[in-house]
């Protein structure tokens, strides 16, 4: 098999769109957990909990419109979406929530197979920005043929 039959965005994009709807539905359902977790010793009100879930509900859309991307996108607006997406994600929830947690003390502890999700995604989400752009650059060259 070769590695663009893997790094297939179409694919990418419904495989983590369907995680971070599972993440998402997980995170509304373990609101208080998250939160304890989030800010470690620090006394949680219900008010966190209320910020996890909402938290976890405006992360849904992101999962819905990844799958909706890989199920009706094709062709060169596929290998856009995959970069400009994948870079979005990586650079502003991965570098800037992880600053802007760290930087307000929401750094806590969760359970190690907590930590392992969200960091496979964001790993599947850049390689899905490699994806695009070999696959973008596949139309380029044929283009040129």
């Amino acid at each position: 098999m070769e590695i663009k039959e893997i790094l297939d965005p179409k694919k990418l994009l419904i495989t983590i769109g369907t995680l971070v709807i599972a993440i998402s539905i997980l995170g509304m359902a373990n609101s208080e957990d998250w939160a304890e977790w989030g800010w470690d010793d620090e006394p949680v009100g219900e008010h966190d909990a209320a910020y996890e879930q909402m938290w976890a509900l405006h992360m849904l859309p992101i999962g819905v419109m990844a799958i909706g991307t890989g199920l009706f996108v094709t062709g060169k607006s596929l290998a856009q979406m995959s970069m400009i997406s994948s870079a979005a994600v990586v650079l502003i929830i991965g570098g800037g929530m992880g600053y802007m947690t760290g930087e307000h003390g929401y750094d806590g502890t969760p359970p190690a197979i907590w930590l392992i999700i969200p960091i496979f995604t964001l790993l599947l989400t850049l390689i899905l920005g490699i994806a695009g752009y070999m696959l973008y650059k596949d139309l380029e060259e044929s283009q040129e043929a």
